[in-house]
């Protein structure tokens, strides 16, 4: 290991001691999470007492690397936080390798570290248990093997191209709309070439990294088509910010259109971004600099962002598989900027207090999530067995094995309730995301017909109560 690569290990050890130990946060956060906690607990009990394994909506590539993890470590939740954190690692890596193969130079490793590693996207995600961190990181190692392809024609350089971008998209299957652009150039390049060879390894990495995904879910091979971000796309969402689907009203403050650039210019994500275009325009900077892999990089997050736009909700960890390519784009355009502003240490200390800055502001949502399941589960442990009412909550609790017996109010409408059961709901949040639902529909009887007494308030519109 060089020392370059040294820091950045040490870089994130330290910031994993001070996330997971001092601050206690361990990485699950929100329903999702807990699904991928769930099923990478029964892919773990399949491969050690082959269990049979359940049903899973998602790609295989996060859970299957999780369990690979525990089996060195034996604490799930900590190996997915540790996925998320090397996937974070090695995209910076990469970012810098794929630098210097674009633009024929060394890299200004300072524009990494500050522009995506100092990200609060990337710093919140690498410690969050969620496939998005790994997908970018594939994705990332799949264009610059691909690139690398098709400027020296090296095959292993393509069969690595092409296996990291199976990766990608068996982690996360939207990773394939941001890599369509460079599979597409690098198999009319080999078609052109009548490389046969390199056809038929393409045709065994496809089949052989798609067998787990048929084997697994061999009943239901396809049903991640049928998911809503897929059936419900439709381009006029892109000048849309209000939307009806299965999860209720949701209503955003600026239309489509505007979210899918938030990668350019959201604090969250390159918080510089408008500061950088700003000073382009003041000294004639090029955005452009005539170079046909960057013009490639800019098609591809257009096409992407298209891709986006056309579903009818919006979540901007989403962005996140694509924010490596941004990095590469506006990198010749950051070189100069540092050039004519002759950058030094107080630049940089600015820009890195502001990033911790606005990591500590997003992140802090995360961090207020995860600490009040904690304190629920706790909570709820000494009432083990009882009936519960519930909603958004309940896959948390489960997660974190409170046993109990568990009545969401989103599948049905009740008739009455329990006497004496508990119910855990954030009403305000349901009274505002769930007109004419379920949700709002039994919590509306609860409140009419259960006579409700407050056990616990925690805040934030989420209460404990009991049925009288």
């Amino acid at each position: 290991m060089n020392k370059l690569n040294f820091i950045r290990v040490g870089f994130f050890i330290i910031l994993f001691i001070i996330v997971r130990f001092v601050l206690k946060f361990d990485g699950l956060y929100g329903q999702d999470a807990y699904e991928y906690l769930r099923y990478t607990n029964e892919m773990y009990s399949f491969f050690e007492n082959g269990t049979l394994l359940g049903d899973y909506f998602w790609g295989l590539g996060y859970p299957f690397f999780g369990c690979l993890f525990n089996f060195l470590i034996q604490n799930i939740s900590m190996a997915l936080q540790l996925i998320s954190i090397v996937a974070a690692l090695f995209t910076w890596i990469f970012i810098d390798k794929t630098i210097e193969l674009i633009y024929n130079e060394k890299p200004n490793y300072l524009v990494s570290f500050l522009f995506f590693t100092l990200s609060p996207i990337v710093i919140i995600h690498g410690f969050v248990v969620m496939s998005d961190m790994l997908a970018c990181c594939f994705t990332i190692m799949a264009i610059f093997y691909l690139l690398h392809f098709f400027k020296h024609s090296k095959n292993s350089s393509y069969i690595l191209g092409l296996l990291f971008s199976m990766l990608a998209f068996q982690t996360r299957y939207a990773s394939i709309v941001i890599l369509l652009l460079f599979l597409s150039i690098t198999f009319i390049k080999i078609i052109k070439s009548k490389n046969y060879k390199l056809l038929f390894y393409s045709a065994v990495i496809v089949v052989t990294t798609s067998i787990p995904h048929f084997l697994l879910r061999s009943n239901e091979s396809f049903k991640f088509l049928s998911h809503h971000l897929f059936t419900d796309w439709n381009p006029i969402h892109l000048f849309q910010n209000t939307f009806i689907t299965a999860d209720g009203l949701g209503h955003y403050k600026f239309i489509n259109f505007i979210f899918i650039f938030f990668s350019f210019i959201h604090p969250q994500f390159l918080a510089f971004g408008l500061i950088i275009l700003v000073i382009s325009l003041k000294y004639k900077f090029k955005l452009f600099t005539g170079n046909k892999v960057q013009n490639r990089l800019f098609y591809s997050l257009i096409i992407y962002a298209f891709f986006l736009g056309g579903i009818p909700f919006q979540n901007k960890r989403y962005l996140l598989a694509s924010f490596p390519l941004i990095i590469l784009f506006f990198y010749p355009i950051v070189i100069q900027i540092f050039s004519v502003l002759k950058t030094n240490k107080w630049h940089i200390i600015v820009i890195v207090i502001t990033q911790l800055g606005f990591t500590l502001y997003f992140g802090k949502m995360f961090y207020q999530r995860n600490q009040l399941e904690q304190t629920m589960a706790n909570d709820l442990r000494i009432y083990s067995g009882k009936t519960i009412y519930i909603f958004d909550m309940d896959i948390a609790l489960k997660g974190r094995n409170v046993q109990l017996n568990y009545q969401n109010i989103w599948y049905k409408e009740y008739v009455s309730f329990n006497k004496e059961a508990l119910v855990l709901v954030n009403g305000a949040q349901i009274e505002k995301q769930w007109i004419g639902k379920n949700p709002l529909n039994n919590w509306n009887k609860l409140k009419l017909l259960g006579n409700l007494k407050v056990i616990k308030s925690y805040g934030n519109g989420w209460d404990l109560y009991q049925v009288q």
